[in-house]
């Protein structure tokens, strides 16, 4: 995300980063996938036919506002 976006509450210009997803052997970002989640009994969802894209969230300085996006790299 190179381009800057402002805040839609009070215009200022937003940061990015992101938020981590704790698992049982860390932390990692969260990703967006298509459709409607299937449960698997081994890995929680099933992922594998999917395109997970990271998903980067601005965090407004000023009013505290959050903001997710999930674009392809």
């Amino acid at each position: 995300m190179g381009e800057s976006i402002a805040c839609l509450r009070c215009r200022t210009p937003m940061e990015p980063g992101f938020i981590a997803d704790s698992t049982y052997y860390g932390n990692v970002q969260e990703k967006w996938g298509p459709g409607a989640p299937e449960v698997s009994f081994w890995t929680g969802l099933k992922t594998r036919k999917r395109t997970l894209v990271p998903v980067t969230t601005m965090r407004c300085p000023s009013c505290g506002a959050l903001e997710s996006y999930a674009r392809p790299a």
